[in-house]
C-alpha cells in the first residue's frame, strides 16, 4: 500500500497503524533494509519525508558521477586535440550535461520509485515522521506502531555559520543544491577539500568553471595517506585549479558585482562568482523527537550499540545518520544488518571488519583496510610498497601514467591495507580487499596470472616485487643464488 499524506482521506485509503517493523527514511538504507524485511516476511512500512531514493539518489552518488563522467568526455576531447587526433575546436553546453545528469537519476530513480516499492510488498508513506513513544511515530496525525524500528534519516551539509562571518547574508550552494544551477559557475569556489569537493572542483574545472578549492586543512582528502593527497593535489593544480589550504576562512561577504568575497584568517581574499559549501555532512536527525522515544543522544550523535542499538533495544539506527563513513556501500549494508539484528536472533557487528572507498576524481583515488587499523596506516605505522603507474604497460597506453598502487603490510607480509591512485582504482581495489577479507597472502596475489595489458597487472606486479624483495634480501635468496649457481656449473 502506498500513502501519499496529502491526498489520503481524499483516496479513501485506509490506514494500516500496526506494523512488525517501521523504517524512517528512503535512501539507500532503508531501501536496503525494507526489502530485507520483506523477505524476512515482516510487515514492513518506509517513511520517507522528501523522497525515495534519499541523498544517494537525488543529490549525491548518482548526479555526481553523472557529473564527473560528463567532464571526463570534455577532458578526453581536450587531449585528443593536444595530441593531434583531431582538429577541432568544442564549446560546452552544460544544459546537455544537466540533461544528460537527470536522465541518469529518473533512469535510476525508476527502479526505486513507490510502485516498484509496493510491488514487493513494502508499505511507503510520504511524510514527515516524529516518535510520540517509545513504539510510536507520527505523522500528519496519525499515528503507526511498530514492534520495531529502524533510522535511516541519512545526513544533511553541514553549514559551518558559527566558524563562518557573514555566511547567512550571501548566497552559497551545497551538495544539495549544486545540481540545480542555471549556468555553468564563472569561478566556483569550493569551501572543502574532501571527496565532495574535490570531484567537484575537477569536473567544473574541465567544464569551464575557473574554480579555487579551500580548505582549512593543509592537505586535500585528510582520511588519506599524506602521499596519496599530495598526488592528487599535483593532479588538480597541473589542471588549473587553484588550491587554498592550510588557512581557514573566517568572513564571507557579497561586494556590488555580486561576486562573492571570502577571508582568511591569514588576511587572505579570495573572489569568485559563486560559493559552494563542501565541508562534510551531519546527521539529520533533529525533527525525530528522540527524546520521546526515549534515544539517547549526544553532540546530535545517536548513541549505538557495536549492534547498531539504540539505548532503546528495539530502536536500531543505521547509515549515515550514525556513521562516521558516509559511504552508500557502508549504509546498505548497516541497513541489512541493522534488519538482520532486528528480526532475527543474530547479533552481528554494523561495522564491517575490512572497509573501501572512492573518491571518483581522474585518476580516482580508492583504499582498502583494516577498519581499526586506518588511522596506523595513515601515521605510517606499517611497512609501505610502492609501484607507480608510468611502470604499468596499461597505464603508459591510455595516456594514464599519474598515481600508483601502494600496499600496506605488517612485519610478517599480513596486508593491512592499500591505497591507489589510478584510473579505474575503485575497480582495481576490491582484489586487496577480498585478499584481506579472505587473509589471502600476498604472494598469493604475485602468483595470480592477470590478464595483460590491464590495470589490475599493477597489483600483481606490486605483490611479485615484494615476494622478490623478500626473498633475495634473505638468507633464502643467497641460498638460491649458490644452488642456481653448482646447478649452472653442471650444465
Amino acid at each position: 500500500m502506498i500513502i501519499y499524506l496529502k491526498n489520503y482521506f481524499h483516496l479513501g485509503i485506509k490506514m494500516l497503524s500496526n506494523y512488525d517493523i517501521i523504517i524512517l527514511g528512503g535512501g539507500t538504507t532503508g531501501l536496503v533494509a525494507s526489502k530485507y524485511a520483506v523477505l524476512l516476511g515482516a510487515k514492513t512500512l518506509i517513511i520517507e519525508a522528501d523522497r525515495i531514493g534519499g541523498d544517494c539518489t537525488w543529490t549525491g552518488c548518482v548526479p555526481s558521477k553523472s557529473l564527473v563522467f560528463a567532464s571526463s568526455l570534455v577532458k578526453k576531447t581536450a587531449e585528443a586535440i593536444d595530441l593531434g587526433f583531431i582538429e577541432a575546436d568544442y564549446k560546452v553546453k552544460f544544459n546537455a550535461v544537466k540533461d544528460y545528469i537527470n536522465k541518469t537519476v529518473n533512469d535510476i530513480y525508476e527502479e526505486e520509485k513507490t510502485e516498484v516499492l509496493q510491488r514487493e510488498g513494502i508499505d511507503v508513506l510520504i511524510g514527515e515522521a516524529h516518535f510520540v513513544s517509545s513504539k510510536e511515530v507520527e505523522v500528519d496525525g496519525q499515528r503507526f506502531r511498530a514492534k520495531k524500528f529502524i533510522i535511516a534519516t541519512g545526513a544533511k551539509p553541514i553549514i559551518p555559520r558559527k566558524y563562518i562571518d557573514g555566511l547567512d547574508d550571501v548566497p552559497y550552494l551545497s551538495s544539495d543544491s549544486i545540481f540545480g544551477i542555471p549556468e555553468l559557475p564563472k569561478h566556483l569556489l569550493v569551501l572543502g577539500a574532501g571527496p565532495i569537493g574535490c570531484e567537484l572542483s575537477q569536473a567544473f574545472k574541465r567544464l569551464g568553471s575557473k574554480v579555487t578549492l579551500i580548505d582549512m586543512m593543509e592537505n586535500i582528502l585528510p582520511r588519506e595517506h599524506e602521499e596519496v593527497s599530495s598526488e592528487l593535489e599535483s593532479i588538480l593544480k597541473a589542471e588549473g585549479i587553484r588550491l587554498a589550504l592550510g588557512d581557514p576562512v573566517k568572513k564571507v561577504k557579497q561586494n556590488a558585482k555580486g561576486e562573492i568575497e571570502v577571508y582568511t584568517k591569514t588576511g587572505n581574499k579570495l573572489i569568485g562568482s559563486d560559493l559552494l559549501i563542501a565541508v562534510g555532512r551531519e546527521p539529520a536527525i533533529e525533527k525525530l523527537c528522540l527524546e520521546k522515544a526515549g534515544v539517547k543522544v549526544s553532540n546530535n550523535e545517536i548513541i549505538l550499540d557495536k549492534y547498531l542499538r539504540t539505548s532503546k533495544k528495539h530502536i536500531y539506527a543505521a547509515g549515515d545518520c550514525v556513521t562516521q563513513y558516509k559511504l552508500t556501500h557502508i549504509a546498505g549494508y548497516q541497513g541489512y544488518i541493522a534488519v538482520r539484528n532486528a528480526l532475527l536472533p543474530f547479533n552481528s557487528k554494523g561495522m564491517p571488519k575490512y572497509i573501501s572507498w572512492t573518491t571518483f576524481t581522474d585518476p580516482e583515488v580508492a583504499f582498502a583496510g583494516k577498519t581499526d587499523k586506518i588511522n596506523s596506516i595513515i601515521r605510517d605505522e606499517f611497512e609501505k610498497h610502492t609501484l607507480t603507474n608510468n611502470q604499468i604497460d596499461r597505464s603508459r597506453m591510455d595516456n594514464q601514467v599519474d598515481g600508483f598502487i601502494q600496499i600496506y603490510s605488517s612485519t610478517k607480509g599480513k596486508i593491512i591495507g592499500a591505497s591507489i591512485v589510478s584510473s579505474r582504482a575503485g575497480e582495481l581495489i576490491h582484489e586487496f580487499l577480498l585478499a584481506m577479507l579472505n587473509k589471502t597472502s600476498i604472494s598469493k596475489i604475485a602468483k595470480m596470472v592477470h590478464s595483460y595489458p590491464t590495470y589490475s597487472m599493477g597489483n600483481m606486479q606490486l605483490a611479485g616485487n615484494i615476494v622478490e624483495k623478500n626473498i633475495f634480501q634473505s638468507y633464502l635468496g643467497g641460498f638460491l643464488k649458490k644452488i642456481s649457481r653448482i646447478y649452472r656449473s653442471y650444465k
